[in-house]
């Protein structure tokens, strides 16, 4: 499977330096379908898309780039390249607390990690209380006491650290809202491609979009995409 991924990749990349870009794309979204989430996989789907003149879609993967990898300063650049270039777009809805803080967290370590350094961190404090209690030692309460705190500190951070992004970005070239999920009821906004979301509810086939001016409404879901569609919406 690897050698298969390792020669698409390639294949990809040549393509892409030949300058047929939807094929290199096409390379690029079998990696995909085979469950593959890189952030250099996505910045490289992106320059497709943009070499394509799809900038909903380009500024889709370049945001699924910085999911994996808030630190990827090419897919900042080649996104802030593309926001200057959506100029219909409106503003970008505010980020939470909780994202900013699971960004953050990302940005320093991967989830992965926090969990392995906070659960190191707590065999150490585990294997204290152990030695402690076979060796007789005298040994000052606070320091199993602190590295056990320490540890959880170091899950909790992998728990929050870990894509909350509810954001959504327009793919098509236009995308109305409506006051209720169904194309009978009033249209109310109408959003550019590239202009982003996020969506607080979902219903057989309409999403109910929070957009960055303060104002929702219901949008048919296949016009727009998730940045980060493993999260669940409650």
């Amino acid at each position: 499977m690897e050698q298969h991924i390792t020669d698409l990749s390639t294949a990809a990349k040549e393509l892409y330096d030949q300058g047929l870009y939807q094929k290199a794309l096409d390379q690029y979204e079998e990696i995909v379908s085979v469950g593959v989430k890189d952030t250099e996989l996505y910045y490289n789907i992106g320059n497709c898309y943009v070499r394509l003149g799809e900038y909903g879609e380009a500024k889709l993967y370049f945001e699924r780039a910085l999911v994996f990898d808030p630190s990827n300063t090419d897919a900042i650049h080649n996104l802030d390249w593309i926001n200057l270039r959506l100029a219909d777009a409106l503003i970008e809805p505010s980020q939470e607390l909780i994202e900013w803080l699971s960004e953050l967290f990302r940005g320093t370590l991967s989830e992965q990690e926090w969990v392995i350094l906070g659960s190191i961190v707590l065999l150490s404090s585990s294997l204290l209380l152990l030695w402690k209690r076979l060796s007789n030692r005298n040994i000052n309460w606070r320091i199993p006491f602190s590295t056990t705190l320490i540890g959880i500190i170091l899950l909790t951070a992998g728990a929050i650290s870990h894509p909350k992004n509810t954001k959504c970005i327009v793919v098509e070239p236009n995308s109305y809202g409506y006051s209720e999920p169904s194309v009978g009821g009033k249209r109310i906004i109408l959003l550019s491609e590239g202009s982003a979301g996020k969506i607080t509810r979902t219903q057989e086939g309409w999403s109910l979009i929070a957009i960055g001016d303060g104002r929702s409404a219901w949008f048919e879901s296949r016009q727009w995409k998730r940045v980060y569609p493993e999260y669940q919406i409650k």
